[in-house]
């Protein structure tokens, strides 16, 4: 039972401390998903539209940090942003299926 108490301690003690900090942001986190997503099926449709894309790459970012305690996006969330982006610049065509 000690061991229990000495393992889970972190754990709560965290979730204490954080734990109304993300309740707090969840409603932006979801706001600032919608327009990261929105951005993306807009880019979608006009692949070529290059202030599509630096619109999307800022909501990205933006929607990626709202989620992290710091505030701002990390270099593997740039990764994933860019990997969404040229998701939805291929073509049907360059799609091997």
């Amino acid at each position: 039972m000690v061991h229990l108490l000495y393992y889970a301690t972190p754990i709560l003690a965290a979730f204490i401390v954080f734990g109304p900090i993300f309740l707090f942001k969840s409603s932006t986190i979801s706001e600032n998903k919608s327009k990261y997503y929105e951005a993306l099926a807009e880019l979608e449709k006009d692949p070529e539209n290059e202030k599509l894309k630096l619109s999307a790459i800022e909501l990205g970012r933006k929607f990626y940090g709202s989620a992290r305690i710091t505030g701002t996006a990390t270099t593997f969330d740039e990764a994933i942003i860019n990997c969404e982006i040229h998701a939805c610049e291929m073509n049907e065509a360059e799609v091997q299926y």
